[in-house]
């Protein structure tokens, strides 16, 4: 479990350039203070403070996070932050330096530093906020981006369930289910009763009984096409449906079910869109549609 949190909290620092020197530093620095260590393959202190501040920034829980910046590569950064030598490291909080020093610095030094820089930062990223950007992300379907957005979660709270578990439903949607099931086997009984990886989990599961399902896809079509009443039959062809990304017409298929006969066996085709429902999540557009029209048939 702790490799696991580990990994999706990995707090590596990484190296920055004029393509995302402004998404990582300044506009990151908004969430949380940044280090930015200037540095040069050739430098032997440079080698040597690395380690140090790297130990440094991790003992701070992720309160604080470090990039790194060769200045050999990228000489217009260096002179925009007028760096005359290295290693040279700023520290920027709400975009724009607020810290600093030149040469390398004693353990001691740099926990004051980083100390400083944390204080700056005050109680750390809003996690609420972060969730739920990222939770709005995920229900449109966006996996790439709120897959980003969840790791920075454990960047900044490794315990996090809410992160972990939008990982989880990122890869399931993006049919990931291997990486997702590695992922779910290796947490403990405490960690599987968080509400949100409840929810993962369910949808993990179901995914993987869509999966199952969508070989038989023509299969299941040719059936309800010769007899409409086959709700066997339909119920196979809306899991189908459901695993290949169809997910409004495999919502219809069950509500087509419902409408001829909602008590067949023990309202299974219910129970099955309440899981679609929940899997999708509340926002998703073809959730709502489908709620308005289970709400019709269910109390007209």
């Amino acid at each position: 479990m702790e490799q696991l949190i580990a990994a999706a909290a990995d707090t590596t620092p990484i190296d920055v350039n004029m393509d995302n020197f402004m998404a990582e530093v300044i506009d990151g620095s908004a969430k949380m203070p940044i280090v930015v260590q200037f540095w040069a393959p050739w430098c032997g202190p440079c080698k040597q403070l690395g380690p140090l501040l790297e130990k440094v920034v991790a003992a701070a829980k992720s309160k604080v996070k470090m990039v790194r910046v060769n200045i050999d590569e990228n000489q217009q950064i260096a002179q925009q932050m007028q760096v005359q030598s290295v290693p040279t490291v700023y520290g920027f909080f709400n975009g724009q330096p607020v810290d600093g020093f030149a040469g390398a610095q004693p353990e001691s030094t740099l926990t004051q530093f980083i100390d400083k820089l944390v204080a700056a930062g005050g109680s750390g990223p809003d996690i609420a906020a972060m969730v739920e950007a990222a939770n709005s992300l995920l229900e449109t379907q966006d996996y790439d981006t709120a897959m980003a957005q969840y790791h920075e979660i454990m960047a900044a709270d490794p315990e996090s369930p809410d992160g972990l578990a939008g990982i989880i439903r990122c890869m399931v949607g993006m049919k990931n289910m291997d990486g997702a099931r590695e992922i779910v086997d290796q947490l403990d009984d405490e960690f599987r009763d968080k509400p949100a990886i409840k929810i993962a989990i369910d949808a993990l599961e179901l995914a993987e009984k869509a999966a199952g399902a969508a070989g038989g896809l023509m299969q299941a079509r040719a059936a309800v096409n010769a007899d409409p009443n086959d709700l066997a039959a339909r119920q196979e062809l809306a899991l189908a449906l459901f695993a290949t990304g169809e997910q409004a017409e495999s919502m219809e298929q069950l509500l087509e079910s419902i409408r001829i006969d909602r008590a067949w066996n023990d309202e299974a085709a219910r129970i099955q869109l309440l899981e679609f429902f929940k899997t999708l999540g509340p926002a998703n557009r073809d959730v709502m549609a489908a709620r308005r029209k289970l709400s019709t048939l269910l109390f007209a």
